[in-house]
């Protein structure tokens, strides 16, 4: 029985290149709100799921368990808003950004725990360099930063080394993944040649360089590394 690859936010961008990524060697299960626009691999499968709505991820990660066991979780599953003043968020705008990109991953964990005990599995939760910095998209303007979307992601880094220190004594090891600017539909393409101009490597990365890191944090080159968070951003935040 082949081990099972599961990956939240992944019928699109980053999250459809790490299930690519992982689909020669293991069953992919996408939990997503969509299907995949492109054909699944034969033994991949798609889960409706909302990851705010707790139960939709036990439903999710039980689906994955009955495909075999849970050796890869990889939360990538996100939104984000546009960027304005604080004043201009309204309460509701800052609970739905928290409630994807946080407690979702949260809610996707805490579900996955037993089934990464059993298989000895590893999980990477995908963060920002917005987390790193406190604002998004290279624009440290007063015009607007998306500190919903910037706590959001910092808080996944917490969380990530939280679970790395409860999970270690199980054999899990739980990693983080923080992407700069990403070709994708996050960033306007209109703005992609502008913010390009101030990254240090001249482009936007590719969501296939985000799969990549997530498929070393998961492999056994990694087998020591836990609680950690590799930043793959071209050089535009260096710790």
């Amino acid at each position: 029985m082949r081990p099972v690859a599961l990956i939240t936010g992944g019928s699109r961008n980053i999250g459809w290149a790490i299930a690519q990524r992982f689909a020669p060697t293991h069953r992919v299960v996408i939990g997503d709100l969509s299907p995949p626009s492109s054909a699944l691999a034969d033994d991949a499968s798609w889960f409706e799921c909302d990851v705010r709505d707790y139960a939709a991820c036990e439903r999710l990660v039980a689906a994955a368990v009955a495909a075999g066991p849970l050796s890869v979780l990889v939360h990538s599953a996100a939104i984000t808003r546009p960027a304005v003043p604080v004043t201009e968020i309204r309460p509701g705008e800052w609970a739905d950004v928290i409630g994807v990109n946080l407690t979702g991953a949260f809610h996707v964990a805490r579900a996955a725990v037993d089934a990464l005990k059993a298989a000895q599995g590893s999980a990477v939760l995908i963060s920002s360099r917005a987390a790193r910095v406190g604002y998004a998209a290279l624009n440290p303007s007063p015009a607007g930063t998306k500190p919903h979307y910037c706590a959001s992601k910092a808080g996944v880094i917490s969380l990530t080394r939280s679970l790395a220190v409860e999970l270690a004594p199980h054999g899990v090891r739980v990693n983080c993944v923080a992407p700069g600017s990403i070709e994708g539909d996050m960033i306007p393409r209109e703005r992609w040649p502008e913010i390009a101009a101030r990254v240090p490597l001249g482009r936007l990365g590719k969501p296939e360089e985000i799969a990549e890191a997530c498929h070393y944090l998961c492999s056994p080159a990694a087998s020591y590394v836990t609680g950690h968070v590799l930043d793959v951003n071209g050089g535009t935040w260096m710790n």
